[in-house]
C-alpha cells in the first residue's frame, strides 16, 4: 500500500508537513522514500520538545489544540449576534450535556496558553535563546503571544455578558490609543463602538483568522526548529528508533497531564455567568483584560502634560524594540556572565511591567 501511495504522492513531504508541530523534531529528505528518509532521521540525534524547559513549546501547542477542540464544540450551538449570543450561551451552559464544562474548559486553556507563551519568551531572553541562528524564533515567539492575546480578547466579548462586555469596552480605549495599531484595529473591526458589526467581526476572527494566523507561526516555529536544532541540554545526544517511542510516550503523557490541569481548574475554579451586558450600566470594576493593564496605567496615569498619541505611541515603540532584541543585543555570548547588562534591563523591564499593570488593576479601584 505505502508503495502504491509512493508512486501517486511524496508521502516524505506529506508526513514532513503533517508532523511539523513537535511531533518529529528532524529534518526529513522529501526526495526519498518514506521508509528510507525516516530511517536517516532517526539516525540522527533527537533531542526531546519534552523536556524542561523546552516543553513549553509543546505545551502552548497541546493547549492550542484544546482550544480548538472545545472551540468547534462552543460552535455548533452559539449564535453571533447581539439579540441571541447572551441566549446561546445560556442554552450552553444550562441545557447542553456538560456545556457548561466544555466553555470552562476553554476559558481556562486561554489563561494557561497566555502563561505558557510569556513564560517561553522570558525564558528565550534570560537564557539568550534569541541569539543567532534563533532570532526568527524569538520574533515568532512574541507575534504568538500578541496573536494570542487578540484570540483572548475577541472571545472575551462573544458570549454578549456584562464582564465581557466591559472588558471589550476598556480594551477598546487603550487600543484605540495607539497611534497605528489603533488605527489598523479600527478599521480591522469595523469601527470604534462595541455593536453588532464588532461582535461579527470578533466571531470571524476568533474561530477562523487569528486561529489561522497562529497555526502558521506554530509551524514556522517549529519548522525553524527542525533547521537550527532544539537547544542542548547536557548529555542530551540521542538517536533510534526506542528514542523516538519514548518521545511519543511523553507526549502521551503531557497530553493527559495538560487535560487534568484543565479539568481540575474547571471544576476547582470555575467563571460565574454573570448577567446579560448593558451599555448604560458600568459595572463596579470594569477593567481592561490583565495583558493590557499595563498600557492602561501608561494612557491613563501619565503626566499630563504628555499628549495621550504619545504615550500611545511610546506602547508601540516597546513592542517594537521588543521584537528587535536579537538585533540590538550586541553581548558576546549566551552565558549570564556575559550577558549581565541585558539581564538587568530583563529584570527591570518584567519590575515595570508588573508595576504598572498592578496600577492599571488599582485604577478601577481607585474610582
Amino acid at each position: 500500500m505505502i508503495k502504491w501511495l509512493e508512486e501517486r504522492f511524496n508521502l516524505t513531504e506529506i508526513f514532513s508537513f503533517l508532523t511539523s508541530f513537535g511531533l518529529f523534531p528532524a529534518e526529513l529528505d522529501s526526495r526519498k522514500p518514506l521508509k528510507e528518509a525516516l530511517r536517516e532521521g532517526l539516525d540522527q540525534p533527537l533531542p526531546s520538545y519534552a523536556r524542561w524547559p523546552r516543553v513549553l513549546g509543546i505545551l502552548s501547542l497541546l493547549l492550542f489544540a484544546f482550544l480548538g477542540i472545545t472551540g468547534i464544540m462552543l460552535a455548533f450551538y452559539y449564535q453571533p449576534t447581539v439579540a441571541e449570543a447572551y441566549g446561546s450561551v445560556t442554552t450552553i451552559v444550562r441545557d447542553v450535556n456538560f456545556g457548561w464544562f466544555v466553555r470552562q474548559v476553554h476559558r481556562w486553556g486561554a489563561n494557561l496558553l497566555l502563561v505558557i507563551l510569556i513564560v517561553r519568551i522570558w525564558r528565550f531572553y534570560f537564557q539568550g535563546m534569541y541569539k543567532a541562528p534563533r532570532e526568527a524564533l524569538w520574533v515568532l515567539s512574541i507575534l504568538a503571544f500578541v496573536v494570542t492575546t487578540q484570540a483572548d480578547f475577541t472571545g472575551r466579548l462573544l458570549g454578549w455578558n456584562a464582564n465581557g462586555y466591559w472588558t471589550a469596552v476598556r480594551a477598546f480605549e487603550v487600543i484605540h490609543s495607539l497611534p497605528v495599531l489603533g488605527s489598523l484595529f479600527a478599521f480591522l473591526v469595523g469601527g470604534s463602538d462595541v455593536d453588532q458589526i464588532v461582535l461579527t467581526r470578533f466571531y470571524v476572527l476568533h474561530i477562523l483568522v487569528l486561529p489561522a494566523i497562529l497555526l502558521g507561526l506554530y509551524y514556522l516555529n517549529f519548522s525553524g526548529v527542525r533547521r537550527v536544532g532544539l537547544s542542548a541540554l547536557p548529555g542530551e545526544k540521542r538517536a533510534g528508533l526506542g528514542v523516538y517511542k519514548v518521545y511519543l510516550y511523553n507526549l502521551v503523557i503531557l497530553t493527559v497531564l495538560v487535560f487534568g490541569c484543565l479539568i481540575t481548574l474547571a471544576m476547582v475554579l470555575p467563571e460565574p455567568f454573570v448577567q446579560v451586558a448593558d451599555p448604560l450600566a458600568t459595572p463596579p470594576g470594569a477593567r481592561p483584560p490583565w495583558y493590557l493593564l499595563a498600557s492602561h496605567a501608561v494612557l491613563e496615569s501619565g503626566p499630563s502634560m504628555v499628549p495621550r498619541p504619545v504615550r500611545g505611541f511610546l506602547i508601540e515603540a516597546v513592542l517594537g524594540l521588543t521584537l528587535l532584541v536579537p538585533f540590538l543585543d550586541r553581548s558576546p555570548g549566551r552565558e549570564a556572565r556575559d550577558r549581565r547588562i541585558a539581564i538587568l534591563v530583563g529584570v527591570a523591564a518584567i519590575a515595570l511591567w508588573a508595576f504598572f499593570t498592578w496600577t492599571g488593576y488599582s485604577l478601577e479601584r481607585i474610582r
